[in-house]
């Protein structure tokens, strides 16, 4: 190995052109990389899945699951590589979502699912769709749609037919979500007792009105040697042709529809509602702007794209539509912009990666006090950089907040501070014995080939042990790998560039830089330490086996204190925005819920750290969220944290929104943030980030039971927002036909449920064209003959012999309460309680909380219980994380042997490592943090990271004793100075190590809360492996070799 390594240097050495060539080609590379390449806040934690909704308008929750749910599910059955089938039935929709195994594509996952729908028996009418290829953390963009004279209905016939059409057309839109507003229909309002008195029945109507709209083609025809196309224009174009629709003739007069109902713009009913209120701070005064029934519009990315380059192209087109497209009263006016948290994460990372940097070039010029080497280092890092991201444009991968966040200069270049350490010394022992003319004329490519070998090769192992260090992260599953992975590849690529650049162009700039006047100055700083070091050093060395006891000790009781560490999945990103979800009773009414978010709405603006309130009431048109009007979603915006007036944490925010929101009656609350409130209803399935589900068949029985859970949990200090996400509640009015009377009278059942349903909530007949845009014609009762279950039991229904008979003659009429939501995991029913932990380690809250749930509740025969969420995934990463922990450490043993070619000399390397994981413990107990997959993979790093100091040591001694061997006190004199002669590439590498990482551990901007405990783990175990490298670790190094001494001291004495 040490003869390639030399061959390597040799070779840049003499061809440094061609080295100078490749460096500007791949800088180059680099950079055009880097502007290229996506850049996303949160990376998508989420397997590849696809979402099949399917609305069925009227239908209770049960008619749902059981005719389009359950039949849905059987189709997708065969699906291939899936990991789980969920779904949720609702009033009127009926959502199933499939998981895939991870790398499963989004294209692989959609061609079968596209291949099996068609097989799903379903009734007529229904079509389900499969949703465009997002994902959860796909919305990028929310805007409302502001007008002073246009009511809610136009701006949303405004949005769906010219805006949502325009923003489509935007590269790497998937969709447009519309939320609020009215859906424009034209309603034909039938008087029931005009329909009595002429003996016309509603189907009657509704035949006539889809009859009378329709246009026919007659081919063509010739005149005058020009073919002609024949058109026969039937189409109804507006409200008074609709009206003058003949229904039915009765002695020869005609009777139109104007005759019998009242034609009306209307709309359809509504399934959810917009409020929206911004605070506008100018001159010390707030005002406060409200807009109670707004429209809403969320952009949704296709999975895979560049935010930044989506957004741009959004806001160009945003721009052209208020400019050119809309009515000049129309203007969408943004309130959500993903590329502004993008903008805060990414001012964090920079600030941390600039202020890494300085820190790491300021240790390496107080070190060495000298510009030229000071350069030489530098150069290597925005160098490593660049190579990183070349290899990962090239592998198809974005960059993220934590893997950019995460990364250490000081790791990278440590090598090359080896390096020209090394060269340094050497370069500058040899001018002090020839002298500096000499010097100065001397060739000195053979030097630093022959000492660049030397150091290679110590050089080389160390970046592969960490990059080898790195390989068991690869092995993470589902959200922790997809959120680490880029982590490890950034790293990884970048530290293969510094190995590639300390063995190219660190020798040729050496040879370029410091071939002559090359004076080591008195280094204040050096001196102080090394004097420093070496007392220590000779304090612990008069004191072995007191050092040795301590050390053991402290071994111990560190690795025993990981026992107190709370642990958590993942620290929550800081988006700089709250999402809050109210809950209200499932029975509640449209009216009733929009009132309460109006209620909200002024409570939460009036907290001087907001800015923007938007409240979502119900469900969007286009049923992509399954909920109702029970469900109140507030997406809050807050000022930066420095502009915050009262100075206060999110924590204590957080609880006095709560305790001002206490005061609404009924409501159940829980506190997120936009991107994590997606993310964590992806993973667990339901609006809660950690839940509890029960398994089996009985609604009513499963509902009872996690009523009791969460009675329990509630009693958990740290578990909060508890809330039984309950599957009964929904009032329901029965019509239960009698088939007996119904055979008695002659009434068909398609008759009577027509009836019922066009009377009720009404029943397109057909639809009314407006240049490209077209509504539905429905017919429908108005509300005075639709109020109450009298008014629907005098529904008329015609019989098969020409007569009527009232609905109530052949059905029972009757309330219940029934199904409002149905839950389904892998064909099995279920009933979930939702929470949270705050204040609390998650692991340690989760396990008191299970071990009263355990003892409290026992489950009939056929049922189960399940804990998910984050909570199913930290304990999934916990056992992974205890896998890989010992395949990482093996490959680095494996890796010491084949470079050490013993076991003696890789075992003691391998020493610094329980030390190293002592204080990452440390650093963590000290600062209050968590253990978190986070500080998992910091661990990981830092057994290849610690590795580095002992394999100087260790080739530092041994050179030395090979060299004095024969001679009396050998091994002694050949620690203490292999001591001396690394305090300076000891302490500067372990310095820039961890200050390339301090400004991570101690940011608290919006982005750092992913990488701190990686960062705090990694600066905690460097300080005890490198205290333990140069005051202990020659002890045991002495111990190991002391048969050296002995074996020597006879033969010196016979000699002398």
């Amino acid at each position: 190995m040490s003869k390639f390594i030399r061959g390597i240097v040799a070779f840049s050495l003499k061809n440094r052109f061609f080295i100078f060539f490749i460096t500007l080609i791949l800088l180059i590379a680099g950079i055009i990389s880097f502007k290229q390449m996506p850049i996303e806040a949160f990376p998508d934690v989420t397997n590849t899945q696809i979402t099949i909704i399917t609305q069925w308008p009227g239908r209770s929750a049960e008619e749902v699951e059981k005719f389009v749910t359950i039949p849905i599910e059987i189709a997708m059955n065969p699906v291939q590589k899936k990991i789980s089938l969920r779904s949720t039935s609702i009033f009127g929709l009926s959502v199933v979502t499939i998981i895939f195994q991870d790398h499963v594509t989004d294209q692989e996952a959609r061609m079968q699912v596209n291949y099996l729908l068609p097989d799903a028996d379903l009734p007529d009418g229904v079509t389900p769709v499969v949703q465009p290829p997002t994902t959860p953390t796909g919305e990028i963009y929310r805007y409302t749609l502001e007008s002073k004279f246009r009511n809610p209905r136009e701006l949303k016939t405004i949005n769906d037919w010219v805006v949502d059409r325009e923003l489509r057309s935007v590269p790497g839109v998937a969709d447009i979500v519309s939320f609020g507003g009215m859906v424009k229909t034209y309603e034909v309002q039938v008087n029931p007792q005009k329909l009595q008195d002429l003996g016309i029945t509603p189907l009657d109507v509704y035949s006539a009105i889809a009859r009378s709209n329709i246009n026919i083609g007659g081919d063509i025809i010739e005149k005058n040697n020009q073919a002609y196309v024949v058109r026969g224009i039937g189409l109804l174009n507006d409200i008074h042709e609709i009206e003058n629709v003949i229904v039915t003739q009765i002695n020869g007069v005609p009777v139109l529809v104007k005759d019998i109902a009242h034609v009306v713009i209307s709309n359809l009913p509504r399934l959810g509602e917009v409020g929206r209120t911004d605070a506008i701070d100018s001159a010390g005064k707030r005002m406060i702007r409200d807009e109670p029934d707004a429209v809403e519009g969320i952009v949704l990315m296709r999975r895979g794209e560049n935010p930044d380059e989506v957004i741009a192209g959004l806001k160009q087109k945003i721009q052209q539509l208020n400019d050119h497209i809309l009515p000049a009263d129309v203007k969408i006016v943004p309130y959500y912009d993903r590329e502004d948290l993008i903008h805060y994460a990414t001012h964090t990372v920079l600030h941390n990666m600039i202020e890494g940097i300085l820190l790491v070039t300021l240790i390496v010029s107080l070190f060495m006090f000298n510009w030229r080497t000071t350069l030489i280092v530098a150069v290597v890092i925005p160098l490593s950089l660049f190579f990183a991201f070349m290899c990962l444009r090239l592998m198809g991968m974005s960059a993220n907040l934590l893997s950019l966040g995460a990364v250490d200069f000081g790791i990278i270049i440590d090598g090359a501070v080896i390096m020209v350490e090394g060269m340094f010394v050497l370069l500058d022992h040899k001018a002090g014995e020839i002298g500096m003319e000499r010097f100065n004329k001397l060739a000195k490519m053979g030097m630093i080939k022959r000492r660049g070998g030397q150091l290679g090769k110590s050089i080389f192992f160390a970046k592969l042990i960490i990059i080898m260090a790195l390989v068991p992260i690869f092995s993470f599953q589902k959200v922790e790998g997809k959120m680490f992975s880029p982590l490890a590849y950034t790293l990884g690529f970048a530290l293969l560039g510094a190995l590639f650049y300390t063995l190219t162009l660190v020798p040729v700039l050496i040879h370029l830089l410091l071939y002559k006047n090359v004076r080591e100055k008195r280094n204040p700083f050096v001196d102080f330490t090394t004097r420093w070091v070496m007392r220590g050093f000779r304090f612990t060395f008069q004191h072995k086996r007191a050092t040795l006891i301590i050390s053991s000790v402290v071994v111990i009781i560190g690795l025993y204190a990981f026992h107190w560490l709370g642990t958590e999945f993942l620290p929550e990103l800081n988006e700089g925005s709250l999402w809050i979800r109210a809950q209200l009773p499932y029975s509640v009414s449209l009216q009733k819920a929009v009132e309460v978010a109006n209620q909200m709405r002024e409570i939460l603006i009036s907290f001087p750290e907001v800015t923007k309130v938007v409240s979502q009431t119900g469900r969007p048109d286009d049923g992509t969220d399954v909920t109702g009007f029970y469900n109140i979603e507030f997406d809050v915006a807050l000022k930066p944290r420095s502009e915050w007036p009262s100075h206060l944490s999110e924590d204590r925010l957080i609880a006095d929104m709560q305790r001002k929101l206490s005061v609404i009656p009924g409501a159940d609350l829980n506190f997120s943030q936009p991107i994590m409130d997606n993310v964590e209803e992806a993973v667990s399935g339901v609006k809660g980030s950690i839940v509890v589900k029960v398994f089996g068949d009985s609604l009513n029985y499963m509902e009872n039971t996690c009523t009791q859970i969460a009675d329990i949990l509630r009693t958990v200090k740290g578990i909060e927002d508890v809330g039984v996400i309950r599957n009964l509640g929904q009032p329901e009015l029965r019509i239960d036909l009698n088939q007996q009377k119904m055979a008695m009278y002659g009434v068909t059942t398609q008759d009577a449920q027509t009836v019922t349903e066009m009377a009720i909530g009404g029943k397109a007949a057909t639809q009314l064209y407006e240049g490209v845009e077209h509504f539905d014609i429905r017919i429908r009762f108005p509300e005075q003959f639709r109020k109450n279950a009298d008014d629907i039991g005098n529904l008329l229904v015609p019989t098969i012999r020409g007569t009527q008979v009232p609905l109530k003659e052949i059905a029972a009429i009757s309330t219940r309460t029934g199904p409002c939501l149905i839950f389904r995991d892998n064909h099995q029913r279920y009933s979930a309680v939702k929470f949270s932990v705050r204040g609390r380690d998650m692991g340690s809250a989760v396990a008191e909380a299970q071990r009263k749930v355990n003892a409290a509740i026992h489950l009939k025969k056929g049922y189960t219980m399940m804990w998910q969420g984050d909570f199913e995934n930290e304990q999934r990463a916990s056992k992974r994380l205890r896998q890989v922990v010992p395949i990482s450490l093996l490959l680095i043993f494996i890796l010491l042997y084949s470079m050490f070619g013993n076991v003696k000399d890789a075992g003691l390397v391998f020493l610094n490592i329980p030390f190293a994981i002592v204080g990452g413990i440390a650093a963590l107990l000290v600062t209050h943090t968590n253990f978190s997959i986070s500080a998992g993979i910091g661990f990981i790093a830092l057994f290849g990271i610690c590795i580095l100091v002992g394999v100087l040591l260790i080739g530092a001694f041994k050179e030395r004793l090979d060299k004095w061997v024969h001679q009396p006190g050998a091994l002694t004199r050949a620690i203490r100075e292999g001591v001396r002669a690394y305090i300076r590439p000891v302490l500067m590498t372990a310095l820039m190590d961890i200050l390339g990482l301090l400004p991570a551990a101690v940011s608290t901007g919006i982005g750092s809360e992913s990488s701190r405990p990686l960062a705090r783990v990694v600066i905690g175990g460097l300080i005890f492996a490198t205290a333990f490298s140069l005051l202990v670790f020659p002890l045991i190094f002495q111990m190991a070799y002391r048969k050296v001494d002995l074996r020597e001291a006879p033969s010196t004495e016979n000699n002398t």
